[in-house]
């Protein structure tokens, strides 16, 4: 099922204006460059390779990648380049940004040559006279392809295989660029689905730039957690429900790589949270978007969360439920064995996981919430432009209400039922979170501490009972005996949890009740 939106056919634009760089860019296993190089697309064209390397240029304390600025000199064969690109380092796959090329005499850069006006007086802004050094380099060998359909559609795809080296670090590079010459930003997208059929491919999150800045930091992979919106406090309605999908994509590609790993249980819980907070901004703009379109993307959201659920449970019973137990009964060999199996179950887990992530069905999902970026599937264009924080009294006020009235009779409420105010909780949580920036901070944060210690309180009691679910999975990996036993401790300690945790959650619920909405 394509889940691109569908949208009578238009008239392709001349393409992208002069300075302005639309691309996308994909990530691959260098042991898939043979199979990629046999795509039909890419055969029909003939190649042309060159060796390049770059240096890029910054102060000490990267002066000009806080303003999302870079300076680099390119060399190929006896020529040198200068190129200063204006725009976020880090994109959601389609990266749009601001460039100015021109040739230089020599391998250092000389920021007075840059020839757009306002690039330069942005990197002279940012440097104020202060000294530019090299910060990183990158050497790669690039294979470019010209595609086209003979007017309408123009690609370059760009094979860069190579690494990035700041001092002693290294780190290697093998990706694709699709550059879009001539077309739609769905061209890109289409191409990247045809290409991806053939060999597994991720949608990259972070410019050859920002991985350098890291290298040259000496960041390692980093957990991406949710990030507030930037939005002016007269925001329109369709410029939020933009920044809402586009900050919650960016939340879910950017841990592809710890999920990958494997070695973070914090990778796949922000991937699921990622996934959430898209689903929760698909029904809280739900009226903004076509329906068939917003349906059949929210389903494949469901898909995923649904592969990464077992991973998340098996990384949640080693980390959090196991442990106390151990403590408590500490010498008990027994339990070393329900360890054992727990670590099995969760290998086989990360295994589904990576296929899922690995799987063209994934690549799709992506490269589909992406194009919603580019070219939203719009219902009701003549909503798009109401100011967001009148929408936000409404939505808002409907969801606290929701809240509040299972919130009120926090003492009667049965398990089922704390769990659905959980879920009524998150859901509100995450639309105020969306609207947050459209009001007054102090008021906000003490909103969402009123949210986010129930949500805690409910989050420990589910934790306590998913036990249960994992239970059979478990007797099914160790001695019958010995596991009967350890199992049967196992259960016992987190029975008893349960009663102190459901007083902490009413107590808790019982003070949301009490809040006080900032949008009032």
């Amino acid at each position: 099922m394509s889940l691109l939106p569908r949208r009578p056919p238009a008239p392709a634009p001349a393409g992208p204006p002069a300075g302005h760089e639309v691309e996308l860019k994909l990530a691959l296993d260098p042991a898939d460059l043979p199979r990629l190089k046999q795509h039909p697309l890419l055969r029909a064209s003939r190649p042309s390779t060159t060796r390049l390397e770059a240096v890029y240029f910054d102060t000490s304390d990267l002066r000009l990648a806080q303003r999302n600025l870079t300076l680099r000199v390119r060399r190929a064969g006896h020529r040198h380049v200068q190129t200063v690109k204006s725009g976020s380092l880090r994109q959601i796959g389609l990266f749009e940004r601001e460039e100015s090329e021109q040739r230089i005499a020599e391998a250092s850069p000389d920021p007075q040559l840059i020839g757009d006006a306002e690039l330069r007086r942005a990197v002279g802004g940012a440097l104020k006279e202060r000294p530019l050094k090299p910060i990183f380099g990158t050497a790669v060998l690039r294979t470019k392809w010209r595609l086209g359909d003979g007017g309408k559609v123009q690609v370059e795809v760009d094979l860069d295989v190579g690494h990035l080296k700041s001092g002693a670090a290294e780190a290697p590079i093998c990706e694709i660029e699709l550059e879009l010459k001539r077309g739609r930003p769905r061209d890109l997208i289409r191409l990247a689905r045809d290409l991806g059929r053939l060999v597994p491919l991720r949608l990259d999150v972070a410019s050859k730039a920002a991985r350098g800045f890291a290298l040259y930091r000496g960041d390692v992979e980093t957990i991406r957690q949710a990030e507030g919106l930037d939005l002016a406090r007269d925001a329109t309605l369709g410029v939020t429900a933009l920044a809402a999908l586009r900050e919650s994509l960016a939340h879910v590609a950017s841990n592809q790589a710890a999920v990958l790993a494997g070695r973070d249980v914090e990778g796949v819980h922000q991937m699921r949270v990622g996934l959430r907070r898209f689903r929760a901004a698909l029904g809280l703009f739900r009226h903004q978007f076509r329906a068939s379109a917003r349906d059949d993307l929210a389903g494949e959201l469901r898909w995923l969360a649904g592969t990464l659920a077992p991973a998340r449970a098996w990384d949640v019973f080693l980390a959090e439920l196991l442990p106390p137990v151990a403590v408590a009964l500490a010498g008990e060999t027994e339990l070393r064995e329900v360890e054992r199996a727990g670590n099995a179950l969760r290998e086989l887990a990360y295994a589904e996981a990576r296929t899922a992530i690995g799987s063209g069905r994934f690549l799709n999902l992506m490269l589909s919430a992406r194009l919603w970026l580019a070219e939203p599937p719009w219902a009701e264009e003549a909503e798009l432009g109401r100011k967001a924080r009148d929408v936000a009294a409404e939505a808002l006020d409907r969801r606290h209400r929701k809240a509040k009235r299972l919130a009120r009779d926090a003492d009667r409420l049965e398990e089922s039922e704390l769990h659905a105010l959980r879920l009524r909780l998150k859901k509100l949580r995450y639309a105020a979170e969306f609207f947050a920036p459209l009001f007054a901070q102090r008021r906000v944060r003490s909103y969402m501490k009123s949210i986010g210690r129930p949500q805690q309180s409910l989050g420990h009691l589910n934790d306590a009972r998913s036990l249960r679910s994992l239970l059979d999975p478990l007797a099914g990996r160790v001695g019958a005996e010995a596991g009967a036993n350890a199992l049967g401790a196992l259960a016992g300690f987190h029975a008893g949890r349960v009663e102190p945790l459901l007083a902490e959650a009413r107590r808790e619920v019982r003070a949301f009740a009490d809040s006080h909405r900032f949008w009032a």
